[in-house]
């Protein structure tokens, strides 16, 4: 009987009906909660995604910053609200967001509660979104016009490097075949490449974080969050995707192509 109310996927195909170009974007890392995020830049870019016609976005994980008890150790002294009202908040930002969610999916922060309590809370967002439920990542069809993308995005994967930002995302494809766009989060820096690999143009991009600031980045190398929200414009009657960086930019150039 749980198992039917269990809405978690990794794998979903999304009909898109519009015959115009539209902008898919990469939204993660608010880390709400920290006493080091940029929330008005927050509000900014969440106003501006709800506002942009032909624009939607896939959440990244990391809606939170969420330590908890039994988190690592010290997290909670950065932060300036408590867990349950940064639940309410995060809720407050899916909801003025959900008819531009196409789906959700967990990142770290977002799992402590499920390991320490069992709460998923990422289900009850998707619920109240009415999105796709990703889980920890999965890949999405998108259908737009007579063309079908595959992404598939991950909070995190396996095969990090500092030196090289694509890896993981380069990695993803090697292991679990070709993919038009692989999508990451998680290292707090925006970041787009269009590259030819396995026989087609691939785009690999990641979501940056409004988490500008904590002790644990800081001790690392001095590291800050950079804030960045990538889109990646694709096209109903040709194969063909745009990649930006910068959310702002990515907004002119759509509605360009969408007069």
């Amino acid at each position: 009987a749980s198992e039917k109310l269990n809405t978690k996927q990794v794998k979903a195909t999304i009909r898109i009906d519009d015959d115009k170009p539209i902008g898919i974007a990469y939204w993660g890392d608010w880390h709400i909660g920290c006493i080091g995020t940029d929330y008005k830049a927050l509000e900014e870019d969440s106003n501006r995604i709800v506002q942009t016609d032909g624009l939607v976005y896939i959440g990244a994980g990391d809606y939170k910053d969420n330590y908890i008890s039994n988190s690592p150790i010290g997290g909670q002294f950065g932060q300036i609200i408590q867990p349950g009202m940064q639940d309410i908040v995060v809720m407050r930002y899916i909801e003025k967001t959900a008819d531009k969610c196409l789906a959700l999916l967990k990142g770290c922060h977002d799992h402590w509660t499920q390991k320490q309590a069992d709460q998923d809370f990422v289900s009850t967002l998707c619920e109240k979104a009415n999105c796709v439920n990703l889980w920890h990542g999965g890949e999405i069809t998108i259908k737009l016009g007579n063309q079908s993308y595959l992404f598939r995005c991950r909070h995190k994967y396996p095969y990090q490097s500092s030196l090289n930002l694509e890896n993981a995302m380069r990695r993803i494809m090697e292991k679990q075949g070709p993919c038009d766009v692989a999508a990451e989060a998680h290292w707090h820096e925006p970041y787009v490449m269009d590259r030819h690999l396995m026989g087609e143009y691939r785009v690999m991009m990641r979501s940056g974080s409004y988490k500008k600031w904590d002790d644990y980045g800081q001790q690392l190398a001095g590291y800050k969050g950079k804030r960045g929200v990538p889109v990646v414009i694709l096209f109903p009657d040709k194969h063909k995707m745009l990649p930006v960086r910068d959310l702002d930019m990515a907004i002119e150039i759509l509605q360009a192509f969408r007069r």
